[in-house]
C-alpha cells in the first residue's frame, strides 16, 4: 500500500494494521482513510502506466504501490452532464454522473478494480496467503457480481458469487458469460447471505470481495474517486443525491470530498443526500431516528420489497462512514416509493436519454420529492449519481405499449402518425 492511506477505526479513532478487518480494541468495523497530502511537484504514481483506467490516473492516493498489481478495464472518466429539462421548473440546476458508462454497467466497477488489485498486491508481497488472490467470493443481486466476473476474468482468477434467488435473469447472465460461478440462495436475508459467504471464504480460502467493510474495508476505497471527478466536470455543487443500500458509495463519497480537500485549499464541500426505496429503508430510519452505527446494524428491515433490487440490504452494512457522511455534511435522507422510482426512470429517458435502472433511478426521485418539498431551492445545483444501467434490469421498465405493425403503405403509416398525435 502506499503511503498516503491508513487503517483506523471510526468509532474509537484507533489505528490498525493494514491488513486489520475489524478494531483490535473495540471490534469494530473499519475504514481506510488518507493521511496526507501529496506534496506539489510530487509525480503521480501512476503517470506511465499503460492500460488503466482514468480512475487511476485521475487520483494518485488510491492504496496500491505496485502498478504491476492494477486489474483495469479502463474505469473510471465516466460523463457527468448538465440536464436538458430536470430542474428547469424549479430554477434548479442538475447534473447527472453517469455512472453506467463504467465497463460493466454500473459503478461497483471502481470498487472491485481497487479490491482486486489490493488483494493481488498483498499476495504478492506475501501477506495475503496462496489461494488469496486466485480465487474470490461476493454477495450480490447483480452489479457487484457482474464487475467482479468481469475483473476476476481480466485476472485470470476465479469468482464465485451468492446470490439471491430473486436476482434478475439480465444480471445473472452478464455474470455467468464472464466464467464466474453462480450459487442462488432461497430465502435469505443480505445479512444470512454475507454470513454464508465469509464463513465460504474462511473454509475454502476465498478472498472477499463484496463491496461492504465487513468483507474488505479495502473494497469500497474505489467509490472516493467519483467526488474528485464530479469536482472536475461541474460547478461546486450543493448537493449531491446518491442510491443507499448497505451505504458505502454515501460514506466513500463523502470521504472522497475528504481527500480531495487535503490537495485543494478552500473546498466548498455539498451537502450529501442518501436515497433508499420506502420497502427497505433501515438507512433513512437510522438517521430519522438520530441512532448510533452499532444501532443501525442491530435493527434490520422487517419485509424487504422493491423493485430497487440493488438497494435491498435489510441493514446499513456501512453505516459507520455512511451516517457521519449525512451528519458532517448537513445533508439528508430520504425514502421514496417505486411509484416514483418508476416515474424517475421514464423521466430520465424521455426528458434526458439515459436509460438507468431502479437503483440508480432512486436519486431522481429523490431529487423531484425534495424540489416539491422546497428543501432545494431555486438557484441551487445539484448532482444525482445514476449509478447502473437499465439494460442489466430491463424487466423493471413494467409494461410498455406494443409498436405498430403495419405494411409498407404511406396511408397505414400516415394513420399512425396521426393517431399518436
Amino acid at each position: 500500500m502506499n503511503g498516503t492511506y491508513r487503517v483506523f477505526c471510526p468509532a474509537c479513532r484507533g489505528e490498525q494494521e493494514p491488513q486489520a478487518l475489524r478494531c483490535a480494541a473495540c471490534g469494530g468495523l473499519l475504514a481506510v482513510g488518507l493521511s496526507r497530502a501529496l506534496m506539489p511537484g510530487e509525480p503521480h504514481p501512476f503517470a506511465d502506466v499503460p492500460g488503466i483506467g482514468p480512475m487511476w490516473r485521475a487520483n494518485p492516493v488510491l492504496p496500491i504501490s505496485d502498478p504491476h498489481s492494477i486489474v483495469s478495464l479502463g474505469e473510471g472518466g465516466t460523463p457527468c452532464i448538465p440536464a436538458a429539462h430536470l430542474g428547469s421548473g424549479n430554477h434548479v440546476f442538475v447534473w447527472l454522473k453517469n455512472e453506467a458508462a463504467n465497463p460493466t454497467g454500473s459503478f461497483k466497477d471502481r470498487q472491485v478494480s481497487v479490491g482486486i488489485s489490493h488483494a493481488r498486491e498483498l499476495r504478492q508481497a506475501g501477506a495475503g496467503g496462496g489461494a488469496c488472490a486466485t480465487q474470490f467470493c461476493v454477495v450480490s443481486s447483480g452489479n457487484v457480481a457482474a464487475a467482479a466476473g468481469a475483473y476476476c476474468a481480466r485476472a485470470g482468477a476465479t469468482c464465485w458469487v451468492i446470490a439471491p434467488a430473486w436476482a434478475p435473469a439480465g444480471k445473472l447472465l452478464q455474470i455467468e458469460l464472464c466464467g464466474a460461478r453462480v450459487v442462488r440462495v432461497e430465502g435469505a436475508s443480505a445479512q444470512e447471505l454475507f454470513r454464508l459467504a465469509e464463513e465460504a471464504a474462511m473454509e475454502f480460502g476465498w478472498h472477499p470481495l463484496s463491496t461492504a467493510a465487513r468483507s474488505n474495508p479495502f473494497n469500497i476505497v474505489g467509490a472516493r474517486t467519483i467526488a474528485g471527478e464530479i469536482l472536475e466536470q461541474m460547478p461546486p455543487p450543493d448537493w449531491v443525491i446518491v442510491p443507499v443500500g448497505g451505504g458505502g458509495l454515501l460514506g466513500s463519497l463523502w470521504q472522497g470530498f475528504h481527500d480531495a480537500s487535503l490537495l485543494r485549499w478552500g473546498l466548498r464541500w455539498p451537502r450529501l443526500v442518501g436515497v433508499q426505496p420506502e420497502g427497505c429503508a433501515p438507512f433513512v430510519r437510522a438517521v430519522e431516528r438520530e441512532a448510533t452505527a452499532a444501532e443501525a446494524l442491530s435493527n434490520p428491515w422487517p419485509e424487504v420489497r422493491t423493485i430497487a433490487g440493488g438497494l435491498a440490504d435489510d441493514i446499513p452494512f456501512d453505516a459507520h462512514i455512511a451516517l457521519p457522511a449525512i451528519r458532517e455534511s448537513g445533508g439528508t435522507a430520504v425514502a421514496v416509493s417505486d411509484d416514483e422510482i418508476r416515474h424517475a426512470q421514464r423521466v430520465l429517458a424521455q426528458q434526458e436519454g439515459l436509460f438507468i435502472e431502479p437503483s440508480g433511478a432512486v436519486t431522481v426521485a429523490g431529487l423531484l420529492r425534495l424540489m416539491a418539498e422546497e428543501r432545494i431551492a431555486a438557484g441551487e445545483t445539484v448532482c444525482c449519481l445514476l449509478t447502473g444501467s437499465g439494460l442489466k434490469d430491463p424487466g423493471s421498465v413494467g409494461r410498455m405499449p406494443k409498436p405498430a405493425v403495419i405494411p409498407p403503405e404511406i396511408e397505414r403509416l400516415r394513420r399512425v402518425v396521426q393517431e399518436a398525435r
